[in-house]
């Protein structure tokens, strides 16, 4: 248990993998696309890699040639790819009754993905939480993606949030986060392990949304 509660005024949730059990399906988008392509990468080295921006995975998965030499073409079919399964990819349990949640507890709730536009769109419309949260950061907000923390400072930036923690599933984002020097719970939905998770510097590490929402009076502190 963590006590006293970390005092914050804003949420930041990570979307694929935390809020929709999209993890598994990226994974396949991606193998497809570098088989497709020619290039033979195992498809567990790709699961490895979701979290990532898809402007670092390709390096990530395979090398900097494979980026250099065929990178556009990779991400171009991981796209159709992951938009031909798009529609089958459901909201994780109790993903909307977080958000809702941390809403009704006074806490601004800000979406940061390093996803596509359209695809973290698609997310917010599945969870029906258009009106629920406060700003929503995408892979075209910054530069840089996760794991920097570019996309967190804009999201904070954005509802002028002092303190804050990220609630996200990969390692990559509690490296972004840790470096953003956010305090990070992270769940254990998008299939990497509790031990990953904290030696990645997670201060808390949950199975599902849904024993971080039973604990959030716990862990989380909306005072101003």
């Amino acid at each position: 248990m963590t006590s006293p509660a970390w005092h914050v005024d804003t949420v930041l949730l990570d979307v694929d993998g935390t809020l929709i059990d999209s993890n598994y399906h990226h994974t396949m988008a991606w193998w497809r696309a570098f088989t497709e392509t020619g290039h033979q990468v195992p498809a567990w080295r790709v699961h490895r890699a979701i979290g990532m921006g898809g402007d670092r995975l390709v390096a990530a998965v395979a090398d900097e040639q494979t980026e250099e030499s065929a990178g556009d073409d990779i991400r171009t079919a991981w796209e159709r790819h992951y938009d031909a399964v798009l529609e089958s990819v459901p909201a994780l349990p109790g993903a909307a009754e977080l958000i809702h949640g941390l809403q009704d507890r006074g806490l601004q709730v800000a979406i940061a993905s390093s996803g596509l536009p359209r695809h973290t769109q698609h997310a917010i419309d599945l969870l029906d939480a258009d009106g629920d949260v406060d700003t929503v950061t995408t892979s075209e907000d910054a530069e840089a993606s996760k794991p920097r923390p570019d996309l967190l400072q804009v999201a904070l930036d954005r509802v002028d949030g002092e303190r804050a923690v990220l609630v996200g599933d990969s390692v990559w984002d509690v490296q972004s986060a840790k470096e953003a020097g956010l305090q990070v719970v992270g769940v254990l939905t998008g299939g990497f392990g509790r031990a990953e998770l904290e030696g990645a510097g997670a201060d808390v590490v949950c199975q599902d949304l849904e024993e971080l929402l039973r604990r959030a009076d716990e862990l989380i502190d909306p005072g101003r």
